[in-house]
């Protein structure tokens, strides 16, 4: 039985070995979407502060150019 006892022994040592193995493919390909997903997180964080910027600037222009528009129409009415 002695065999028998260290086939199994051997066989369970390679399937742990084996398991060990897997695990580590598994984190490190964890570990790669986590880098892509900072950098794709860090993507979108500039796109909507352009996006805030480009609403501020539209919000800005709708209020002014009416106002100016109608300021130089004044002008050219007084002239």
């Amino acid at each position: 039985m002695p065999a028998l006892d260290d086939y199994r022994n051997k066989d369970l040592y390679a399937m742990m070995v084996k398991l060990d193995e897997r695990q580590r493919t598994i984190f490190h390909m964890l570990g790669r979407v986590e880098k892509h997903l900072e950098k794709l997180n860090g993507k979108v964080d500039n796109h909507e502060t352009a996006i805030t910027k480009l609403q501020t600037i539209g919000t800005v222009a709708v209020i002014s150019m009416p106002i100016i528009i109608n300021i130089i129409m004044r002008i050219i009415e007084w002239t």
